[in-house]
């Protein structure tokens, strides 16, 4: 619909048909994408929550061969810093109330130390 409402500015001596086209196209597509905005895990942490019955996701990973990995990678990060993230998705603590609080920090503090933690444990189990 955006070419056949654009037809009027469209100019050959700028451009080709397709090639004009497909600028359009673009800009839309990355309209669309601009508009929606990217999901965290940190954005949800009532995705995190687990019935007190069941096994954590720690101790469901610790269980498997990959703990070691796991438990090596954690103990590379600063000690505040691994304390945090098991507290934040192993024991469940919100970010806003419970780390900001025990941590005397900005929300958004919190969640650029998590953030940068979680990529730092990718990165060292994915080497």
């Amino acid at each position: 619909m955006k070419i056949w409402e654009r037809a009027g500015d469209f100019r050959s001596e700028r451009a080709s048909p397709i090639a004009w086209m497909a600028a359009i196209a673009r800009n839309r597509a990355l309209d669309e994408v601009r508009r929606k905005s990217p999901v965290s895990i940190e954005d949800h942490p009532e995705i995190q929550d687990f019935p007190s019955g069941d096994e954590t996701g720690l101790a469901a990973v610790m269980r498997g061969e990959d703990s070691k990995r796991l438990a090596d990678c954690l103990a590379r990060l600063e000690a505040d810093r691994r304390q945090m993230v098991v507290l934040a998705y192993c024991e469940g603590l919100s970010r806003e109330e419970e780390l900001a609080t025990k941590y005397d920090q900005p929300v958004n503090t919190i969640k650029t130390w998590l953030r940068r933690s979680l990529a730092q444990l990718k990165g060292c189990l994915s080497s």
